[in-house]
């Protein structure tokens, strides 16, 4: 599953859009946990992927944006399987007129609309399809 859904174009960054369609996927523990990790190299083991911070797993929806901003700077730009056309983006001027509250709430929304939600206990993010 992917953060990424149609229509996003002119909401939030380019950059971001194209991260969460070509890159972040979305996984789940057995014990139905979600955690978000970078799917041009989760198919090696950890020590091999020649990158920190391919998997995240922010606290809650309200972290999330912040957890992904984290994958942007400290793993995109060193992972050598994402490919260079990705890391080449640059963000565009285009999204300085959004507030960054307001592109917080769309991450926390879009989540929502895929059916994650905060734990009950307070100690991540589930997947719970309406």
């Amino acid at each position: 599953m992917q953060l990424y859904s149609p229509g996003e174009e002119g909401l939030i960054n380019p950059t971001h859009i194209a991260i969460r369609r070509q890159v972040l996927e979305i996984r789940r523990t057995q014990s139905g946990k979600v955690y978000f990790q970078c799917g041009c190299c989760a198919h090696l083991p950890r020590g091999e992927r020649g990158a920190k911070y391919s998997t995240i797993a922010p606290t809650s929806l309200k972290n999330l944006y912040h957890a992904f901003i984290r994958f942007m700077m400290y793993h995109v730009p060193a992972c050598p399987h994402i490919p260079q056309e990705i890391k080449e983006l640059h963000p565009p001027s285009a999204t300085k007129n959004v507030k960054a509250s307001g592109i917080k709430k769309y991450w926390r929304a879009n989540a929502i609309a895929k059916g994650l939600r905060d734990s009950d206990n307070g100690r991540g993010i589930i997947y719970e399809p309406s």
